[in-house]
């Protein structure tokens, strides 16, 4: 059934309880996981305001990693293979790039990620994943 599978992880509290869900899964069925947190460019957030020599997306990305490798640490199981990774990009399409580039044939998030401004000028993440995917999504809630 699913081999391969891939958690979209922001930090939120939807996209932690996801990425236990995932384990869950991947330990019944014997699959690989992969944990990915996307970085967005600040250009995202901050479209025109901001000069891109200003702001140094390095620590996020550090942070970033830092955070999915104590998840992973956390989570982690006899026998089950959890793989990190850390993008800059748009979330949904890192996220649905990755699962399709790769060989996914699960993905996994959170009903809801970031909130407030975020979100707003974000979108949300989860519905354009579920709105664009060519393989199967599972929402936690």
């Amino acid at each position: 059934m699913f081999k391969k599978i891939l958690v979209g992880v922001d930090g939120s509290p939807g996209s932690l309880k996801a990425a236990e869900r995932a384990v869950e899964l991947a330990k019944t069925l014997g699959a690989d996981i992969t944990f990915l947190t996307v970085v967005p460019p600040p250009t995202v957030l901050l479209g025109e305001l901001m000069t891109p020599e200003v702001i140094d997306v390095e620590p996020l990305v550090k942070a970033a990693r830092e955070a999915l490798e104590a998840l992973r640490k956390k989570l982690a199981s006899e026998g089950l293979k959890i793989e990190v990774q850390v993008e800059l990009g748009d979330p949904a399409s890192v996220i649905l790039e990755t699962a399709e580039s790769e060989g996914y044939d699960l993905i996994v998030v959170g009903r809801t990620g970031t909130t407030g401004i975020d979100r707003i000028l974000l979108g949300s993440v989860t519905k354009k994943i579920l709105e664009a995917a060519k393989t199967d999504v599972l929402v936690v809630a």
